[in-house]
């Protein structure tokens, strides 16, 4: 009686690892949801801000440039040529450090990325020109020159789809960031 149990037992936990070892939905399912809750109990509590400010361009009585910054809330009407920027608050509201703190901003329809003009404390700037697939510090494209060669020359403006900005120390809890960067209306 003893040895049927064993191979009773035996069969059955055959029977029940098989599907799981096989990748069912069920264990797909719970997979995630155990690596959800692993992260909601580690993940520190980051909260993003994001604004936008519209460039205003006046000119002093001793005929200087004066530049200023005018929120944008509610209904705004932009036109080509305008200049807008982007200000992204990162703060680490949590009682954990946030570690390896990547945020990355897409670079909205109908802009142009103005180059150089992303700005943030301490962290290393990459860009997109492929809708976020790859990042690089200096994006490169392909150009071909009249007599057929191909080089590399850096991307124009137009090309960038996406910012990143890696910040490789971590936040610690109750700190901010701010990452900034501007685009041009087409």
């Amino acid at each position: 009686m003893k040895r049927r149990l064993s191979i009773g037992l035996g069969v059955l936990a055959v029977a029940v690892a098989v599907p799981f070892a096989s990748g069912t939905p069920v264990l797909a399912n719970l997979q995630k949801a155990g690596e959800a809750l692993v992260k909601q109990i580690l993940q520190p509590d980051v909260k993003l801000a994001l604004s936008a400010e519209k460039q205003v361009v006046t000119t002093n009585p001793e005929g200087k440039k004066v530049v200023t910054w005018e929120a944008l809330e509610g209904d705004v009407t932009v036109q080509p040529g305008d200049v807008l920027r982007y200000t992204l608050l990162s703060e680490n509201a949590g009682d954990k450090p946030a570690a390896e703190l990547k945020i990355n901003q897409p670079v909205p329809n109908q802009t142009a990325y103005v180059l150089d003009s992303a700005r943030a404390n301490g962290a290393e700037l990459t860009y997109s020109i492929d809708g976020g697939k790859t990042y690089s510090a200096q994006p490169m494209v392909e150009v071909t020159q009249p007599d057929g060669t191909v080089v590399m020359e850096p991307a124009p403006a137009e090309a960038y789809t996406h910012v990143q900005w890696d910040y490789s120390e971590s936040l610690k809890p109750m700190a901010a960031v701010q990452a900034v960067y501007e685009v041009a209306v087409q």
